[in-house]
Parts: C-alpha cells; sequence; structure tokens
C-alpha cells in the first residue's frame, strides 16, 4: 500500500479538508501524471535522524506506561532546558522554567489562550496577530476571541511595521493576547528584534498576555542568526518589571522531521508554568508518549550529530529555496518570497486566478496532482485565504519540488 493509502484509506472521509477532496478526484482518475506530489501542510513523512529512530528502538520497557511527571521525562526535560537555553540565548536567571510539551505545540497554544481568556476582564477577548499567519483562529476563534490582525503587504515581503503594530493595537478596545511567531509562518521571514520587541510593548502597555510561537526556530541556515523572540521578552520584562502571563512554544517535531510524536518544549514564568502544567492542562490529558521523549533524549544528548543534522538541513532547505526562487525569478508577475525562517515558499498564483486562489489551488491538485495551500492555511474556507500568493512547502527533496514545477508548467498552471 502506498503512503498516501496507508494513511486515508478508509471507509469514512478521513477529514473535512478541502484537499482530501481534490486528492480522492485525481486518484480516481487514475493519477494522470503520476503519485500525488504533497507540498501543502508541511508533510514531514522522512527525512527524520536515523539515531533518532534507531533510539526509539532501543526504549526500556518502563517507558511504555504512565508519565510520572507533568513536566515531563525529567531525562529530557533537563537537556532540552540546557538545549534551549543556548540556542535561544535565554539568561541563566530563575525568570522562565521549561516543561516538555507532549501534546504539539497547538494543544498547548489552546490550553494558553483558555487560561487567558477565564483570568481576562469581562467582554470579548481579542488576540493581535500579524497577518498573513498560520492558523491561531483555528483555536481562537472557537474559543471565543475576536482577531485583530496587522496588516502587511506582499510589495514588504509581508514584514510588519512598527507603526502598523501599534496603530492595530490603538484600535482594539480590550487587548487580551499578543502573538509572536518570528520565524514567520508562511514567510519564512525572520523578523528583527525591533518587530518582536514592539509587540512585546504593545503587550506590556495593555496588560495583555504574550504567546510566542517558535515553532521553527532553529531552522535558519548558516550566517543568519535567528531572532530569539523569548529572550527578547525576558529583556522587555527585566527592563519594565512587569508581570503578565506568558508562555514560548517550540516544536521539536519539526526540527527533527517527526511532527507525529508531538513533542516540543513550553517556556513560562516557573510559577506559572507549575500551574499551567499541573492544573490546567491536566483537565484533558496527561503527559503521555514517555517512550518517544526517551528516544528524544537520546538523540538529543548527542550535540554533535544535532547540530550536524541541522547544519546538513538547513543547507539544503536553502539550495532548495534558491531553486524555486530563480525558477520564478523572471516572471513579470513578481517572484518568490522565501525567507530562511521556515521551510516555506509563497509564489503568485496567474493573473486569472487574482481573487480566486481556491481555483487555482485545484485545478493545481487535480490537473497537475500537486497539492499546495492557500498562503493562510486555515481549517475552515475564509476570505482571509486570497491575497494573489498561494503556499509551497520545501521539506521534500530537490528531485519532487523539481518534478512539481514541471507539472505545474505542463498544466498551464506555472505562473506567465
Amino acid at each position: 500500500m502506498t503512503l498516501l493509502g496507508a494513511m486515508l484509506d478508509d471507509d469514512v472521509r478521513p477529514n473535512r479538508l478541502q484537499d482530501v477532496a481534490w486528492l480522492r478526484e485525481y486518484q480516481h482518475r487514475g493519477s494522470p501524471v503520476g503519485d500525488p506530489l504533497m507540498l501543502a501542510l508541511g508533510e514531514t513523512w522522512d527525512h527524520t535522524p536515523k539515531a533518532l529512530l534507531d533510539a526509539l528502538r532501543e526504549v526500556p520497557p518502563h517507558t511504555h506506561g504512565y508519565q510520572m511527571s507533568m513536566y515531563g521525562l525529567p531525562l529530557l526535560r533537563r537537556l532540552m532546558k540546557r538545549y534551549v537555553a543556548e540556542s535561544q540565548r535565554l539568561p541563566e536567571s530563575g525568570t522562565w522554567e521549561l516543561a516538555v510539551s507532549w501534546t504539539g505545540t497547538r494543544s498547548a497554544m489552546r490550553d494558553f489562550a483558555s487560561y487567558v481568556d477565564g483570568q481576562a476582564q469581562a467582554g470579548q477577548p481579542t488576540a493581535l496577530v500579524v497577518a498573513p499567519a498560520w492558523d491561531y483562529a483555528g483555536f481562537l476563534e472557537p474559543l471565543g476571541y475576536r482577531m485583530a490582525y496587522v496588516e502587511t503587504a506582499a510589495s514588504d515581503s509581508f514584514i510588519p511595521s512598527i507603526d502598523e503594530i501599534r496603530a492595530t493595537a490603538e484600535a482594539v478596545d480590550e487587548l487580551t493576547l499578543v502573538v509572536i511567531n518570528a520565524q514567520h509562518n508562511p514567510t519564512g521571514n525572520n523578523w528583527e528584534p525591533e518587530i518582536v520587541r514592539s509587540l512585546v510593548d504593545v503587550a506590556l502597555a495593555r496588560g495583555a498576555a504574550i504567546l510566542v510561537d517558535d515553532a521553527y526556530f532553529g531552522v535558519c541556515p548558516e550566517g543568519v542568526t535567528p531572532t530569539s523572540a523569548t529572550a527578547v521578552l525576558l529583556e522587555a520584562l527585566a527592563d519594565t518589571g512587569q508581570i503578565v502571563p506568558w508562555v514560548s512554544v517550540r516544536s521539536f517535531g519539526k526540527q527533527f522531521h517527526c511532527n507525529g510524536w508531538a513533542i516540543g518544549s513550553l517556556v513560562a514564568e516557573p510559577g506559572f508554568l507549575d500551574d499551567f502544567v499541573n492544573e490546567t492542562r491536566p483537565q484533558h490529558t496527561y503527559n503521555y508518549g514517555t517512550h518517544l521523549q526517551y528516544a528524544m533524549a537520546q538523540w538529543l544528548a548527542d550535540g554533535p550529530a544535532v547540530n550536524e543534522y541541522l547544519r546538513r538541513e538547513s543547507s539544503e532547505l536553502e539550495v532548495k529555496r534558491a531553486f524555486v526562487a530563480e525558477a520564478f525569478g523572471n516572471r513579470p508577475n513578481g517572484g518568490v518570497i522565501a525567507g530562511p525562517a521556515a521551510p516555506y515558499a509563497l509564489f503568485p498564483v496567474p493573473d486569472e486566478f487574482l481573487g480566486n486562489e481556491q481555483e487555482y489551488l485545484r485545478r493545481c491538485a487535480v490537473r497537475a496532482g500537486v497539492f499546495l495551500s492557500p498562503t493562510w492555511p486555515l481549517a475552515r474556507v475564509s476570505q482571509l485565504s486570497g491575497n494573489g500568493f498561494v503556499r509551497m512547502y520545501l521539506g521534500p527533496d530537490l528531485a519532487v519540488l523539481t518534478e512539481a514545477l514541471e507539472r505545474l508548467g505542463k498544466a498551464g498552471l506555472f505562473p506567465r
């Protein structure tokens, strides 16, 4: 059975994503131009470090039982704390603590937003987010949050301006939560520290909680220093002496191509983190996956191997960015936006699909077997999806990306 067959072949509809309907339509047509090429939602099904997989095969028997600590497996937590402190350049003071996230960063972020809403004043909570963005609305809006988007422009590579950040915040009556995604999904931009500090400042000025999403921290190639949003936040808190709820999440599944393991880090003020992992999170789940955490600990303990793996992956990703950018570089209606900090590229749709990017995505899927995503990879259809660009995941091998662009060209779907 093929990979997609193993994941989707069932007698129920596997999910409600539009991509799946298009995928089945393409497969029912006999996959006319070859196997589907999945470049939409960051499908990380390979490139997992061999040593990490080897460690998973050698876990001790006790790791298959219940986890005792809601902070995660102590062996992994200590290693992860040191690794995060060094890589994200965090101070050694007692202003922060780390726990292992075992449910993926999305679930942790939702729990934090729910906690913040429960502590907020009466009225509808509002979250400030830079647009375009990852699907924060997918978990914030069901909790009752209203979204306040900091608008950006393609002409500025979707990099937010400090003036627009301040203006958007001032227009909000009750600012409840500010989201910071310095290694930005979907653009791959690495926001300058001044941009991050401006987001922190508007939160502190309004007493709003702060959510730092460091999902792709560690992706930047050599020569590019990723902005440590958590370090900027801690510096601001030290400068001002203010206290607001905050949490910083980081995905180790994305960094090491094992998204399905759902392992990441949670960094927060020590007292808050204690309550968060022992009171808030157990309301719906206990800490599980000890065998996965044990294997991650064995891998993370080998610092030189981890660094070499990340160096090689970021180098290969840089080659793929350059290849895709060059493929679009001579197009009269604009080129690719693909910063160094995330494995994605945004490229403009052909002129005839402006304002109807969803139809362009459908044709790419059913005619070329190439599955891309909107700039806003939302869990539901939204008017926010249309801005003239679509998103391509750059994680697969270069040969896959080459074939994808060739298929789009043959199908007449390459921007002219």
